[in-house]
């Protein structure tokens, strides 16, 4: 497959298509033809500006239409852009534009006020160039003509330390992903593809350029949306829909309430997964709603190999397996399977992934021993020009030739999609006043939700709200541990070292009520929070306790609302829920949504006293081990 820049490939389907809608946003809508004036604009005004081919040029916006043309008008100067998360933590900002050094920057309308505080304390002397600025009617830029090993992106993943560490993609890795998905899918004119992936992560440019390479469009809900199961459901329904890229987290809340709603999905063909295992039970409902008229791809790549590198077609038969294939390699790439001492493991049995492809992002920005860790000599060949790339995590061949990931090998680990590494949260941790060490360390609840359970060895009082929003200020939602664990000392080798194989079996439980502890007291209430601690680790409920008070996350709320729409047969309206979200609330919520449908009383009481029953017989049988 001869290389051609992905911009070049939007470029002939902006000639193909200039009338068709480009990109559907809350915000309005683009054409071909008016993105590639903006990107002409925004082209024109970076290089007006001084910027060429290898400026780094973060962007920070909201809209996602004027995310989308930054990238572009980036792309046609040669420059490398680097996209950023308006949502982050303002530290996590800053620390990303510090290590980028940017000479210049694109804000966004509505986050001029953030672009001002992260850039004057990060990088003051860089030129701001305002997106809201750009016109329509931007004059033609001369694309800069690029080649395929040139740097045209940079995206951050966790570190070690608590830093982020940018990862710096080819733009021939780009190219070689969309074509050989697009082909794969079958993706054309008119396809709709949602975008629902936060901009600092790769995985936006699968949402991005495989509809604007092909005359579709990317299609982007409201953010709200993106944390109200029914309403990402309806959304995805009602927008026709084609192809979904998400974690599996997401799509447990959209197949619940498709097959507890009137949702057919009748424009969705494919939804593509990564960013965490795949339950075999989200398989199985997907199946048993849709039979095998939707789709499901798993795909398996970390952002160092650009994206995917391994993929698989999903059958109702893997549903019925222990987990899920990450599948066979795809044309470009292949899988070394390597012992402990470096040799290829013999078939069906564990061993190290290290992915070897052409496709491979440039390294680390500005860490070469990093970059040297990770991007290694092929052991098989000890050719030094043979580089593959060491993931770090386990996975063995299964008899049929798919492989099989079974998880990390080092402290690095996928929360909601989202990779974390354990050291940079306990580095966090630390850095708290009333913390002395910590141990991070990631479990799974029944169903295999992963989450991250906490020990902290404590030098004064802290409670473990404040532990949490310490490190919420700093790191994504994702990192913030759902449990916290104070220890009076942590264990430790004879060496001094952190034992852990010593630490507490985690389990999603939290510290005894107090004495101002108020249980849950109504059915409703007592309904609620039988599906509250399925997902929450909550031992002991109080009901005027946030969800975020006890290690919720977005994909949290998510998921509750989802069951919770699907338990009572009602609507939770996520506004009204976030403002205070709590048990106390929600059950008024739902009381209200029943009420409003002319429920009578009678029977309002009862539904609500059977289902408070169910959850205590189940809770019964699940302790007598029945």
């Amino acid at each position: 497959m001869a290389f051609e820049a992905i911009h070049s490939l939007v470029g002939r389907a902006i000639e193909r298509f200039p009338d068709q809608v480009a990109v559907e946003s809350p915000q309005g809508r683009l054409t071909y033809a008016e993105l590639s004036a903006r990107a002409d604009g925004l082209a024109g005004a970076l290089r007006a500006a001084g910027a060429g081919p290898g400026s780094l040029v973060p962007v920070l916006a909201e809209d996602r239409r004027e995310i989308i043309a930054a990238l572009l008008g980036i792309l046609r100067i040669g420059g490398v852009f680097v996209p950023l998360d308006a949502a982050a933590p303002r530290v996590r900002l800053t620390q990303m534009v510090e290590d980028t050094a940017p000479g210049f920057a694109v804000v966004g309308t509505g986050a001029e006020a953030l672009a001002d505080a992260v850039l004057s304390d990060a990088a003051p002397g860089a030129v701001r160039v305002a997106a809201a600025q750009i016109g329509e009617a931007g004059a033609a830029v001369t694309p800069h003509e690029p080649g395929p090993d040139d740097p045209c992106y940079v995206f951050f993943t966790s570190g070690s330390t608590g830093r982020p560490k940018g990862i710096v993609g080819r733009l021939s890795g780009v190219d070689h992903f969309v074509r050989w998905e697009t082909e794969l899918l079958g993706v054309g004119p008119g396809w709709r593809v949602s975008h629902l992936t936060s901009p600092a992560f790769d995985a936006m440019l699968r949402d991005v350029f495989v509809p604007l390479t092909t005359g579709g469009t990317v299609c982007v809900p409201p953010q709200d949306t993106l944390l109200d199961p029914a309403a990402l459901t309806r959304w995805i329904d009602e927008q026709r829909v084609d192809l979904v890229h998400c974690v599996p987290s997401l799509l447990r809340g959209v197949i619940r309430e498709a097959a507890a709603g009137e949702y057919e999905l009748a424009s969705l063909r494919c939804v593509a997964m990564s960013g965490e295992k795949l339950p075999p039970a989200d398989a199985a409902r997907l199946f048993g709603r849709f039979g095998s008229r939707i789709k499901l791809l798993n795909l398996y790549g970390p952002t160092e190999t650009t994206m995917t590198k391994t993929y698989h077609f999903v059958t109702p038969a893997d549903a019925e397996r222990p987990s899920i294939p990450i599948g066979r390699p795809i044309p470009g790439a292949e899988v070394l399977l390597l012992n402990g001492m470096g040799q290829p493991a013999a078939p069906g049995s564990v061993g190290e992934i290290y992915l070897r492809t052409a496709y491979r992002s440039l390294g680390y920005h500005g860490q070469p021993e990093a970059t040297a860790k990770a991007f290694v000599t092929n052991p098989l060949t000890g050719d030094p020009d043979d580089v593959v790339y060491r993931t770090g995590d386990y996975g063995r061949l299964l008899p049929e030739g798919f492989y099989e990931f079974l998880g990390r090998k080092d402290h690095q680990v996928k929360i909601g999609g989202v990779r974390v590494e354990l050291g940079g949260v306990e580095s966090v941790l630390r850095e708290h006043p009333a913390v002395a060490d910590a141990a991070v360390v990631a479990a799974e609840e029944e169903g295999g939700v992963p989450y991250l359970c906490a020990f902290v060895e404590l030098t004064g009082a802290a409670e473990p709200q404040e532990l949490r929003d310490h490190v919420r200020g700093r790191l994504p939602d994702s990192a913030v541990p759902a449990v916290l664990v104070p220890l009076a000392e942590l264990p430790r080798t004879l060496s001094g070292k952190i034992d852990r194989k010593a630490l507490p079996t985690p389990v999603l439980r939290r510290e005894l009520p107090g004495e101002d502890h108020l249980p849950p007291r109504t059915p409703t209430e007592q309904a609620v929070a039988r599906v509250w601690q399925s997902i929450l680790p909550v031992d002991d409920l109080d009901v005027r306790e946030s969800v975020f008070e006890v290690g919720g996350s977005s994909l949290v709320v998510f998921e509750l609302l989802s069951r919770l729409g699907t338990e009572f047969g009602v609507e939770v309206p996520l506004q009204e829920f976030l403002a205070s979200p709590t048990i106390e609330s929600l059950a008024a919520l739902i009381e209200n949504a029943i009420l409003s449908r002319d429920a009578p009383l009678d029977d309002l009481f009862v539904s609500l006293t059977d289902i408070g029953a169910q959850g205590t017989h189940e809770v019964l049988a699940s302790e007598s081990g029945s």
